[in-house]
């Protein structure tokens, strides 16, 4: 029988769980867990995925569709995310009938807070960090839980991991201020800066926001930061805590990076680190991972053989193509990450660097349009793609010509291409032998990137 009657946290569970939305990288992994620990699990999405045929083969009853016949009488909790509104069927349904409603946020908290919580914070840099402190503690037989924000080769492509220590690693996310519901045992802050505008209305919110998550770290609990960023050393000023910085400019010092095109080598303090990916955020990617591995008592010697052997996240500045030219898919959608990225494939080219971009929500393409056409001038050619509305609705006067305005005055090539089609003639018109091309974006330019190189194995 299935142990319906548990609670998780302070969370009390009497029938079957609801997912809306049960295939979404931050929901499959929720769901999973409370299958394996025997709770019924039902859920609902728009198609057939890979992560939903698993989940079905686990024992959740899924419908394609949203509509308010999928929740079943027996369900007493609905799980959703806050790209659900008011007006999904099934979550009015749920609200009618006077179902318990939480966020995929609130049930994380539930299920990770009474373990020793490691998560892991920032506006860059969360999914490759999580993933390489995950790594390093499956490496060294922590057997943790792990939620993380991206897919992972060594979780068998999944996005998740379901273990049986007291340990756990998960992803804590500022959207909506989901990180919130998160008490960590370590804390690490990668970086602060202003993003999610539809959420934070400037960067003094943003701050604010994790200030309060600094504030929800256990007593005598520990704080992983990035000493070199001014908004962290603003949210840590005057804390008193267990703290360990890393940065160019802290104790513990970064210095002695080296790129290549098998990856990048450094220093922390007079440790060398080697990575077999680029771009020079992994740095301090890789740094916290140690630091807080360290903490959490892995050896040095596990640590440094773990991060070597790291693969890196799916469409985290990721090479799927290296013949005649490189073809790399990149997750970047803000004007920092996008910097980062072409900085690092700048380094490594041998011939020109091509990039097409596909600027993710009007929010965040109207308020740095100007910064993004800064960070995309370090490119030799730029293709434009309309702009990615994601969660949102078109916003009067915000589109992609925003950003080709100011992009075209830097004296770059760029073209603003309306379609798959227009950008697939375009770059086959434009690559040449050693040329670097990158797929830029979170939304679904992911598919034009193997679109691309289906055409070019032809």
């Amino acid at each position: 029988m299935a142990a319906t009657r548990k609670n998780i946290g302070e969370l009390k569970i009497s029938g079957t769980v609801h997912f809306i939305g049960i295939g979404g990288i931050g929901m499959c992994g929720l769901a999973e867990y409370l299958l394996v620990k025997g709770y019924k699990v039902t859920g609902s999405d728009i198609t057939r995925t890979a992560i939903t045929d698993r989940l079905a083969k686990k024992g959740a009853k899924i419908k394609y569709g949203h509509k308010a016949g999928n929740i079943g009488r027996d369900v007493s909790l609905v799980v959703y995310t806050s790209a659900v509104k008011s007006d999904n069927p099934e979550y009015a349904s749920a609200i009618e009938r006077k179902i318990k409603t939480v966020k995929r946020a609130f049930l994380l908290g539930e299920i990770v807070n009474g373990k020793i919580l490691i998560a892991v914070s920032g506006t860059h840099g969360k999914t490759s960090t999580t993933s390489m402190i995950a790594k390093i503690l499956i490496d060294a037989k922590y057997d943790p839980t792990v939620f993380v924000g991206g897919n992972l080769d060594f979780l068998g492509g999944a996005a998740y991991r379901i273990g049986k220590s007291r340990y756990a690693v998960v992803e804590a996310d500022e959207y909506d201020r989901s990180f919130h519901t998160l008490k960590p045992s370590i804390a690490v802050m990668n970086n602060i800066e202003l993003d999610h505008t539809d959420i934070y209305k400037n960067e003094k919110e943003i701050v604010e926001s994790f200030r309060k998550f600094a504030d929800l770290v256990k007593p005598n609990g520990y704080f992983v930061t990035n000493g070199d960023d001014r908004n962290i050393r603003k949210v840590m000023k005057g804390r008193l805590c267990r703290r360990a910085d890393f940065g160019k400019k802290t104790i513990n010092k970064i210095s002695f990076v080296k790129t290549d095109t098998d990856g990048i080598t450094f220093k922390l303090n007079e440790i060398q680190i080697k990575l077999g990916i680029i771009g020079g955020h992994n740095v301090y990617n890789a740094a916290a991972a140690f630091i807080a591995g360290s903490i959490a008592g892995v050896k040095a010697s596990v640590i440094l053989k773990s991060l070597a052997s790291y693969p890196g996240v799916k469409r985290r500045l990721e090479l799927i193509w290296d013949k005649a030219y490189s073809v790399y898919d990149d997750y970047a959608h803000h004007p920092t990450e996008v910097s980062s990225s072409l900085a690092s494939l700048n380094e490594i080219k041998k011939g020109k660097l091509i990039v097409a971009f596909q600027p993710h929500t009007y929010t965040r393409t109207g308020k740095f349009y100007g910064e993004f056409a800064k960070a995309l001038s370090a490119a030799d050619a730029v293709y434009l793609l309309p702009v990615y509305a994601a969660r949102e609705l078109p916003v009067k006067g915000v589109t992609s010509k925003l950003i080709y305005d100011k992009l075209k005055k830097t004296g770059t090539e760029c073209r603003l291409v309306k379609s798959a089609g227009d950008l697939m003639a375009a770059l086959g018109k434009r690559v040449k032998k050693g040329d670097c091309v990158v797929f830029q974006g979170a939304g679904d330019i992911t598919n034009l990137s193997r679109i691309f190189i289906k055409g070019a194995g032809k």
